[in-house]
């Protein structure tokens, strides 16, 4: 991991983006496969994540730490990464097993789902967070340009944030675009975290 501030904040955009990236093909190769039959793909997918949350987790912290700014933007990241690790170690351990058991068990598969989705939307509900942050700081410049930047950030994660804590509340599925309001927050906060990594400590 880079040493410099400006270096984690990039390593950082750099790992978001690739988060962005595995959901995507996740939805394009895995929407109505069945967890058996499209397990060898999806827990390839889970590992990876797993391994970007933890790297997103650890630069988030060495951040926190480094920086004379914005420790509430990397502590949510930070927050967000750990949640996911969750969400993401729900899925692979959990799942597939479950998913054998028959029928006589769709109860528990159904719980493992909407214990994992919780975990989901609350990760997408402070990652919202943090596009909102990050997009605050930017407003502050005398750039138009990254003050646009900015308040897109800012409005994006806004709503991502107040989408995912409804379904956090309400439950799995209740709340169309939740996720993907969450994935466009998580664009954005990598974006921001990108554009004010020159300026890092």
């Amino acid at each position: 991991m880079p040493q410099t501030s400006r270096g984690i904040a990039i390593s950082l955009s750099i790992m978001l983006l690739l988060s962005v990236a595995t959901q995507l093909l996740y939805i394009v190769t895995l929407k109505g496969v069945g967890i058996v039959e499209g397990w060898p793909l999806r827990s390839t997918i889970w590992t990876t994540e797993i391994l970007l949350f933890t790297g997103i987790t650890i630069a988030s912290l060495a951040a926190l730490v480094r920086s004379l700014s914005m420790q509430w933007g990397w502590a949510a990241l930070a927050v967000a990464g750990m949640i996911n690790i969750v969400q993401s170690g729900i899925g692979l351990s959990m799942f597939l097993p479950a998913a054998k058991a028959g029928p006589e068990f769709a109860p528990l598969m159904g719980t493992l789902l909407a214990g994992s989705f919780l975990f989901y939307n609350l990760a997408k509900a402070i990652i919202g967070l943090t596009a909102f942050l990050f997009g605050l700081t930017l407003f502050g410049s005398d750039k138009t340009k990254v003050r646009l930047v900015g308040l897109i950030a800012m409005a994006a994660g806004a709503i991502a944030t107040i989408l995912n804590i409804a379904a956090v509340y309400l439950g799995l599925g209740a709340v169309p675009l939740a996720g993907a309001s969450g994935a466009i927050a998580t664009f954005l906060a990598a974006g921001t975290i990108w554009l004010s990594a020159p300026a890092a400590e």
